[in-house]
């Protein structure tokens, strides 16, 4: 079966699973950072259980909410194409698949449960949400709980903290492996956070309502609206991210109205999602949003789980939370790497900053006392700087962390280049490996081709991987053992002066460069004009041969 590769926490994630199953557990978790892969983890862990099994039997992926079912299958797809993966939802019916992707609103109902039989593995995303009396029946009904558990469970999650003080460990019996967020960071697989902190002067909370443990979202709305915050953040947005992808967090939809409002008087372009909005509108906007053509998605908590657009390099919180776990998925939003991305921007309007720490902070148990005061201290060790009342400060730091920049490729140890048209590729020996837009809108092909034409055809790699990190990872994982050499970015011969001969090679090409150049920046010059011209105009008519261009 081909899958595409796992990178080595991928694999011990894999293999903490499978020990622990092989072990008599029968209800693992696994705590991952938004953008890391998990979907990568749980599409091998359902590929390796189902070569396991003497009977055909099939798996269950429990999603949080509807609209995220498409992109789930989209991604085990990409991560298994040859795993079936079917949806049920509303209409579709689809209970045969190998893997079956299904909505904990679909599986409230008995009858549709009912549908989908000889499930063998059960797979919940968003596992935190999994004490939820809706969760509890799905998991009692096909066979998870109890001692005497049959099926195999997993859950996955970003963080494993829950909004009210319901106890986790109920339900999973131990994290078996996690990853924090800032080991995710030093490895290179996300990008820095870094803080940018705003005062508004007038903006009073010590009068705020709490509510089921956090802030009331009503009293937040109305405290915001009240103060001169909307203009604030405009101001913000206008100074810090004008020039970024920025998704802002209001607490009620008036309030994020006005603010979006305020933002289009200042000049930038805004899009508005909220829950209410018919799922059609909610896909347009965001696609307009991936696209490109809107810079600030203002939304009243639709996106904190399961949006995933690695574009996005900023995060407005204009939504002031006690919910550290919460804090970790707004910000989460902005951390995945993506080409060209070399930061995160977190603006901080509401001096969320002030409270919480990015951390993975683990709650199995509730209201656990030493836990709560574990993470307590955490949040003590960040200090806020002494502000002048309505003065932006940039650079406030957030954990030990942001001190530094990663990466421009998210640790990746290849040599990724671009062509004048657009295209990314990787320069491997004789052969060139690009990720060309698919049929589908936001979707990927991955095309290997010679550097001469003359040595054969280009040919498809895989076909329309809904995730670019995921095109990236399969033109990484074609890249053979010999072809490394010109692939990876670090090789000693880089750091070298160039060659006469390449010296001569880049003259030849009318490439413009300068003494002081070393061999590997010389070398990704003289590639990306060779490339410009072997990769644009074949792939041009590739597409066209499949009837995707004009």
């Amino acid at each position: 079966m081909s899958l595409l590769p796992l990178r080595p926490y991928q694999r011990e994630a894999v293999t903490a699973v499978e020990a622990s199953w092989a072990a008599g557990m029968r209800r693992p978790a696994v705590l991952m950072p938004t953008g890391t892969g998990k979907t990568v983890v749980f599409a091998h862990l359902i590929a390796d259980w189902q070569k396991r099994q003497p009977r055909r039997r099939r798996a269950l992926v429990v999603a949080h909410r509807h609209e995220l079912l498409e992109q789930a299958a989209a991604k085990i797809s990409a991560v298994a194409p040859d795993l079936q993966v079917g949806i049920v939802k509303a209409q579709r019916n689809e209970t045969r698949a190998e893997v079956v992707v299904a909505s904990v609103q679909t599986l409230r109902g008995e009858n549709r449960r009912q549908m989908i039989a000889d499930v063998g593995l059960v797979v919940v995303d968003e596992c935190h949400h999994a004490a939820a009396d809706t969760y509890v029946s799905i998991l009692d009904h096909f066979g998870c709980l109890g001692d005497g558990a049959q099926t195999e469970t997993v859950g996955f999650t970003a963080t494993m903290v829950r909004g009210d003080d319901r106890a986790l460990g109920a339900i999973w019996q131990d994290v078996v492996y996690r990853q924090s967020i800032s080991e995710a960071i030093h490895g290179g697989y996300l990008v820095r956070p870094r803080g940018v902190r705003v005062r508004i002067d007038d903006l009073d909370l010590s009068k705020v309502r709490r509510s089921r443990g956090d802030y009331s979202e009503g009293d937040l709305g109305r405290a915001l609206t009240d103060s001169l915050a909307p203009e604030v953040i405009a101001k913000a947005v206008l100074e810090h991210a004008s020039t970024r992808r920025s998704i802002l967090f209001a607490p009620t939809v008036e309030s994020g109205q006005v603010i979006a409002e305020a933002v289009r008087d200042a000049g930038l372009t805004v899009g508005m999602v909220t829950g209410a909005m018919p799922a059609a509108d909610r896909r347009r906007i965001l696609g307009d949003f991936s696209a490109g053509q809107i810079g600030l998605m203002v939304n009243c908590m639709v996106l904190t789980e399961g949006f995933d657009d690695p574009a996005t390099d900023c995060v407005v919180i204009a939504r002031p939370t006690t919910n550290v776990g919460l804090y970790v998925q707004m910000v989460g939003r902005a951390l995945r790497p993506y080409l060209g991305k070399t930061d995160a921007l977190v603006l901080d309007v509401v001096g969320a900053s002030q409270r919480h720490a990015l951390a993975s902070p683990v709650d199995l148990f509730g209201d656990d006392p030493k836990e709560r005061e574990r993470v307590e201290a955490e949040l003590d060790g960040v200090e806020a700087d002494d502000l002048d009342d309505g003065e932006l400060v940039a650079d406030y730091l957030i954990g030990p962390t942001v001190s530094e920049e990663v990466d421009l490729f998210h640790g990746s140890v290849m040599q990724w280049l671009r062509t004048d048209g657009g295209i990314w590729f990787l320069p491997a020996g004789d052969r060139y490996v690009a990720i060309v837009p698919a049929e589908q809108p936001l979707h990927y092909d991955v095309v290997a081709m010679f550097k001469k034409r003359t040595d054969g055809p280009a040919r498809w790699v895989i076909r329309n991987v809904a995730d670019r990190a995921y095109a990236m990872a399969w033109a990484e994982g074609e890249i053979t053992p010999r072809e490394l050499t010109t692939a990876k970015r670090e090789r000693g011969w880089r750091l070298q002066a160039p060659t006469v001969k390449q010296a001569a090679l880049a003259n030849r090409l009318r490439i413009a460069w300068l003494p002081g150049l070393t061999c590997g920046e010389l070398s990704s010059m003289i590639e990306t004009k060779l490339a410009t011209a072997r990769i644009d105009p074949p792939t041009y008519d590739l597409l066209k041969q499949y009837g995707r261009v004009s």
